[in-house]
C-alpha cells in the first residue's frame, strides 16, 4: 500500500501543472583562473546589505541621527545579524555540526542562516553600540526595520535560486489553482550535472548521499520521488510567498515611519507583522532544518513571543507618548544634550529648534 501511495505521488508530479524551477541557479558564476564559485544566496545576501545601507542612511538622516553613527551602527548590526543567524542555524541543527570544522561552521556562502537569529543578533549588536553613544535603541530600530523588509525580499530570491526554505508537498485534494502555483526543484544530476560533485556538503545543509536540490534530496530520502526522477514533488512556493511578504513589510514600515508618533512605533509594527506572517508561513515550510519544540518550530516560538512582546510594548509606549509627546520622540541623551551633533537635515534642524525653545 505504501508503495502504491508513493507511486501515485510520483505520477502527481507530472499531472498537477506545477512549475519546474528551470531558472534555478545555485551558482551564479565562477571567478576565472581561481575557478571560485559565487553562490546565488551569498550574492543576494550581499545585495540586501548594500540596499539596506542606503535605506538606513536616508531614513536616519531625515530623523536627525548623525551620519557617522548611522554608518558605524549599521556595520555593527550587519555583522551581529549574520553571526546571530548562523549561530541559531547551528544550534537548531547541532547534529550536523558535531564533527564540523570551524571553516564549515562559518561558511555561509551556500546559505545556512536563520532570519530570526539575524534579527536577534542585530538587535543585540546595535544595542551594545548605541549604549556607548548614549543614543536610544528605538530611534535606530525605526530606521533599520524597513531595510529588514527589503532584506527579506532580496535574500529569499537567493533561497529560491538555491532551493532552500522550500514548502511542503501540495496535497492530492488541493484545488487546481493551488496545484498550478506549486513549484518543483530539480534533480541536479540531470539539470546541473556539472554541479553535482561540487555540492556534496554533508555539513549544515544535507546529510547522506547527495541527490540534488535540498527539496529533491529530502524527497528521495523520504521515498516520495525516485533517484532517477527529474524533480521533487510539487511544493507550496514558500520562497516566493516570503519574497512578497518581505516587500509588503517594507511598504508597511515605510508608511508607518512617515506617521510616527513615538520612537519604536515602526519597529513594533514590523515585529508584530513579521511575527504573525512568519508563524503562518512556517505551517507551509517543508525543510527539516528549522528545529523546534513539540508542534512548534523555532521560528514559530520566536514569532509568537515577539508578537506578544510587541503588543505589550506598544501599549506602554503609546501611553507614554500621549502623556509626554516630546519625550516619546527623543533620540537619546547623546544627541539631545549635544554630545553628538545631529545630521544637517530638516529633522535635525527642527530638533535643534525644539531644544532652543525648551531652554527658554
Amino acid at each position: 500500500m505504501a508503495d502504491e501511495i508513493k507511486e501515485h505521488r510520483r505520477s502527481l508530479t507530472k499531472k498537477c501543472g506545477a512549475v519546474s524551477v528551470r531558472f534555478m541557479h545555485p551558482i551564479l558564476f565562477k571567478i576565472p583562473i581561481i575557478n571560485l564559485p559565487i553562490y546565488s544566496y551569498g550574492v543576494m545576501l550581499g545585495l540586501s546589505l548594500v540596499v539596506g545601507w542606503y535605506i538606513v542612511m536616508y531614513l536616519g538622516k531625515k530623523d536627525g541621527i548623525p551620519q557617522e553613527t548611522l554608518g558605524n551602527c549599521y556595520i555593527w548590526t550587519a555583522v551581529s545579524a549574520i553571526i546571530g543567524a548562523r549561530l541559531l542555524y547551528i544550534i537548531t541543527n547541532w547534529s550536523d555540526f558535531t564533527n564540523a570544522s570551524l571553516i564549515d561552521m562559518i561558511n555561509v556562502r551556500k546559505g545556512g542562516l536563520v532570519a530570526y537569529g539575524g534579527f536577534l543578533g542585530g538587535f543585540i549588536g546595535s544595542w551594545i553600540y548605541l549604549k556607548t553613544k548614549k543614543i536610544r535603541l528605538l530611534p535606530w530600530a525605526d530606521v533599520v526595520v524597513p531595510s529588514l523588509g527589503s532584506g527579506l525580499g532580496i535574500t529569499r530570491i537567493g533561497c529560491l535560486l538555491y532551493g532552500c526554505d522550500y514548502g511542503v508537498p501540495i496535497p492530492q485534494n488541493a484545488s487546481s489553482f493551488i496545484k498550478s502555483i506549486g513549484i518543483q526543484f530539480p534533480n541536479w544530476s540531470q539539470r546541473f550535472p556539472e554541479l553535482t560533485e561540487q555540492f556534496k556538503q554533508g555539513v549544515g545543509c544535507m546529510t547522506g548521499p547527495f541527490h540534488g536540490a535540498p527539496a529533491f534530496h529530502h524527497h528521495v530520502r523520504e521515498g516520495l520521488v525516485a533517484l532517477g526522477d527529474a524533480a521533487s514533488m510539487p511544493l507550496y512556493p514558500t520562497q516566493i510567498m516570503e519574497i512578497i511578504n518581505g516587500w509588503l513589510a517594507f511598504g508597511l514600515t515605510m508608511l508607518v515611519k512617515s506617521k510616527t508618533r513615538f520612537r519604536g512605533q515602526t519597529f513594533l509594527v514590523f515585529t508584530a507583522y513579521y511575527g504573525i506572517t512568519r508563524t503562518l508561513f512556517e505551517m507551509l515550510r517543508g525543510d527539516t532544518q528549522r528545529g523546534g519544540i513539540g508542534i512548534l518550530s523555532t521560528s514559530q516560538i520566536v514569532g509568537i513571543s515577539t508578537f506578544l512582546a510587541a503588543a505589550v510594548a506598544w501599549f506602554f509606549l503609546a501611553k507614554r507618548a500621549k502623556a509626554n509627546p516630546q519625550a516619546a520622540m527623543s533620540l537619546g541623551q547623546g544627541i539631545d544634550t549635544g554630545t553628538i551633533t545631529p545630521s544637517k537635515s530638516p529633522a535635525g534642524r527642527s530638533h535643534k529648534k525644539k531644544k532652543k525653545k525648551s531652554n527658554k
